[in-house]
């Protein structure tokens, strides 16, 4: 009877502990931050860009209601209607970014189309949206945003966009360890390359198509690819000829010992990391090329995505895109060939 009479206790404590807590929630109320335009105190120096194309969407009003938050919150448990403070705080911070446009050779580049896409997660519509254009100096700003991240995009007719560049820039979700931090007097580089006078090249992948999956064998079998013509040959008139050796003895074994050679056929190859390859070397081309995979290298890799230059036996000069999977074999070549003799490799 006793303990009855105890756990009735506690649930009646229970429940009116919930009723005052439940009520302070309701007292708690937190002003939406307003969206303010781009400001124009800059730095001595710096120069501002607000142009009519600058389109922020942003609404202003009541913050949303449980109906209409996003469903990110209510997963978590929290109470969406209470307009928890620490939930404005975390993913309500303010957004400034500074970034200038630059070419291949390190030049300002002016005019070049800027879009930001930035998220609220505390908002109805999530993503928001502004454009601008880079000044005189390649200079370009957002200011007096809230959200918790940031992605850029940079582009100019006549120009190549870098995919190199850092594009998404965390503000309120922690990124490695680091949230990004706004200066104006060191802004964000995003690189554009001017395009040359393209040629009509030779262009094949390998496979030719989505559907298709082409693998080497693990017995160092040779496979040649035709490189004019588009085909495979086990043995034939291929200019790239590529061997596979791969220590099958434990098939579950996360790391093995691999072996890789890449081959031009009386011809010449030479790797290369640069964004965009168009203009073959002259020389310092190699028969051939072997990458050695034992499964002790601390660093050890399972797959690779290189590019190389290529001199072709007729004296051609082409290029590729190599990805390859050593666990399976399964492999893609995708390759630019210049028929006339040129180096140029940049297609029309």
């Amino acid at each position: 009877m006793r303990k009855s009479i105890l756990i009735i206790c506690g649930l009646i404590l229970a429940v009116c502990i919930w009723l005052l807590f439940h009520r302070a929630t309701k007292q708690i109320s937190v002003t939406p931050p307003v969206i303010q335009t781009v400001s124009t105190n800059q730095p001595s120096g710096f120069r501002q860009q607000q142009k009519a194309s600058d389109r922020p969407i942003e609404k202003k009003g009541p913050l949303p209601t449980q109906r209409n938050r996003p469903d990110f919150f209510r997963a978590l448990g929290i109470d969406t209607n209470s307009k928890v403070p620490f939930v404005e705080q975390m993913w309500q911070k303010p957004i400034d970014f500074y970034g200038k446009v630059i070419d291949e050779n390190s030049n300002a580049i002016s005019g070049a189309s800027i879009g930001f896409r930035w998220d609220d997660l505390t908002a109805p519509d999530w993503t928001r949206t502004a454009t601008t254009t880079s000044d005189a100096d390649g200079l370009f700003s957002l200011h007096n945003k809230r959200g918790a991240t940031l992605t850029v995009s940079v582009s100019k007719d006549g120009y190549y966009s870098s995919r190199k560049d850092e594009d998404s820039f965390h503000y309120a979700v922690a990124n490695d360890n680091r949230l990004y931090s706004s200066d104006p007097y060191n802004p964000a580089i995003f690189h554009l390359r001017k395009k040359g006078q393209g040629e009509e090249l030779i262009q094949e992948d390998f496979p030719p198509g989505f559907t298709q999956i082409w693998q080497l064998h693990h017995d160092g079998t040779p496979v040649e690819l035709d490189l004019l013509n588009g085909s495979q040959n086990v043995k034939g008139s291929g200019q790239l000829k590529l061997e596979l050796w791969r220590d099958l003895s434990d098939r579950n074994a996360k790391k093995f010992d691999w072996k890789l050679q890449i081959s031009v056929l009386d011809g010449g190859i030479i790797p290369t990391d640069e964004e965009f390859p168009f203009l073959a070397p002259e020389n310092g081309y190699q028969p051939s090329l072997v990458v050695d995979m034992p499964a002790t290298n601390q660093v050890w890799l399972g797959e690779l995505r290189t590019k190389y230059y290529l001199q072709l036996p007729n004296g051609n000069y082409g290029r590729i895109d190599f990805h390859f999977l050593a666990y399976n074999g399964v492999f893609t070549v995708k390759s630019w060939v210049n028929p006339t003799g040129s180096r140029n490799l940049e297609s029309k």
